[in-house]
C-alpha cells in the first residue's frame, strides 16, 4: 500500500474543515492541516482528526502556504485538499494502481463546483492537479497556484484519478464572494506586474470578476489573455475560451466570437464549447448552422457543465424545431430538459397556445 499524506491549509473555516476531514476518515491517509491565521476554532476542529496541526504566518503567498504544508508530510505522495472540498468518491486500489504506473506525473481529480445563478443551484465539473510526488513537484504561483516539476527538464505529465471532490466555496453571500474576488485580484494585479506575458493570470482576474457579476470588468481580462495564444494543452483554456465567447455574447458581439471557431478541432468533443458555438449562431440568425453544434454537444463525451450535456443543447433544438412549427418535435426535446426553467417555460406556452 503506497502511504498518501493529504495536506490542507484553512483559515476561519471550522465547519468546512470539519466537512472535509470528515470526509477522510474513511481512508488510511496521513492528515497535514496548516493553518494561516485562524481566529476561529479551526485549529482545535483539525486536532479532533490529526496530531499533525501547523501554524505557518501568512505572507500573501498560497504556494508558500501549501509547499510548507507538503514540508511537514512524512510521506512522498502527496494530495491536496481545500478546506471547502470534501471527497465524494475515492476508488482507493485503483488509485493505487495508477499510481504505481504513473509515479512521476500529476494526477487529476474531478471537482463538482457548486454555485448559486439565478436562484438555482448549478454545478460545473473541472480536473485539477492535486495528486503527486513531492520528490518531483512543487507548488508555484502566489496566487490560483499550479504544480511544477521541480526540475525544469522534467516533462509535466497527467493522469485522471478516480477520486471526485465537493467544492462549496461559491456558496456563500454575495458580500463573502466580493470580498474573496477581490482578495484575488488583488494578488493577481501584483503578479500580473512580474508575468505580463501570463495568459492564465488574466484569465484568473477575469474569472474573479465573473464571481462578482460584473462582466464588463471581465471580459477585457479574458480578452487579453486570449491575446497571449494560450496552449490548448491545458486545462483551463477551454473554459477560457468558452467564458469568452458566452462573455462577447452578453454584449451582443457575435461577429467577434466566430473566432473562436479556430479552436473546433481541440474542443470539437467538448459539450460547452459545442453549445458556445451554437448559441453564436444563433445570435447571428443562423439556426440552420445551430442545429448541428447543439446535436454534437448531446453526444459529445466531455463537459465542464452538466447542463451542456443534455439540457441546454435539447432546449436549444426544441427551439429551432418551435421556430420551424415543428412543435411536436420541439416539445419532445423540451420534455427531455427535465427541470431546467427555459424548457419549462416553453412547456407551458405551447400548452396554452
Amino acid at each position: 500500500m503506497i502511504p498518501i499524506s493529504v495536506c490542507i491549509i484553512t483559515k476561519n473555516e471550522a465547519d468546512n474543515l470539519e466537512n472535509c476531514l470528515q470526509s477522510l476518515k474513511p481512508y488510511p491517509f496521513e492528515i497535514i492541516v496548516v493553518d494561516t491565521g485562524s481566529t476561529d476554532h479551526s485549529k482545535e476542529v483539525a486536532r479532533r482528526y490529526t496530531d499533525k496541526v501547523f501554524d505557518f504566518e501568512w505572507i500573501d503567498n498560497f504556494s508558500a502556504a501549501r509547499n510548507f504544508s507538503i514540508s511537514k508530510a512524512s510521506h512522498n505522495m502527496i494530495l491536496v485538499l481545500d478546506t471547502d472540498e470534501s471527497i465524494r468518491q475515492l476508488e482507493l486500489e485503483e488509485m493505487y494502481r495508477l499510481i504505481e504506473e504513473n509515479p512521476k506525473a500529476i494526477g487529476l481529480v474531478k471537482r463538482l463546483d457548486y454555485f448559486d445563478a439565478n436562484g438555482v443551484r448549478r454545478v460545473q465539473e473541472v480536473w485539477v492537479d492535486r495528486l503527486f510526488n513531492r520528490k518531483y513537484y512543487e507548488y508555484d504561483n502566489p496566487i490560483h497556484e499550479c504544480v511544477y516539476p521541480i526540475d525544469e527538464h522534467m516533462p509535466s505529465q497527467s493522469y485522471h484519478v478516480p477520486v471526485t471532490i465537493d467544492h462549496v466555496g461559491y456558496i456563500c453571500s454575495q458580500d463573502a464572494l466580493n470580498a474573496k474576488a477581490m482578495r484575488d485580484i488583488r494578488l493577481l494585479e501584483k503578479q500580473l506586474e512580474i508575468e505580463k506575458d501570463n495568459p492564465y493570470l488574466y484569465f484568473q482576474v477575469a474569472q474573479s470578476y465573473m464571481v462578482m457579476r460584473r462582466e464588463d470588468l471581465a471580459l477585457p481580462y479574458f480578452a487579453e489573455a486570449m491575446k497571449h495564444n494560450p496552449s490548448t494543452e491545458f486545462e483551463y483554456t477551454k473554459v477560457l475560451v468558452v467564458n469568452y465567447g458566452e462573455m462577447l455574447l452578453t454584449f451582443n458581439r457575435p461577429q467577434e466570437a466566430l473566432s473562436l471557431l479556430s479552436y473546433y478541432s481541440a474542443y470539437e468533443n467538448y459539450a460547452d464549447y459545442l453549445c458556445m458555438i451554437g448559441n453564436v449562431y444563433t445570435q447571428l440568425n443562423q439556426p440552420l448552422r445551430a442545429l448541428p453544434e447543439y446535436i454534437k454537444a448531446l453526444a459529445a463525451p466531455v463537459y465542464g457543465s452538466p447542463d451542456a450535456r443534455r439540457e441546454i443543447p435539447s432546449y436549444h433544438i426544441g427551439y429551432i424545431y418551435e421556430c420551424f412549427g415543428q412543435i411536436d418535435i420541439a416539445r419532445s426535446h423540451y420534455e427531455k430538459c427535465g427541470n431546467y426553467p427555459p424548457a419549462l417555460e416553453r412547456l407551458k406556452q405551447l400548452s396554452e397556445g
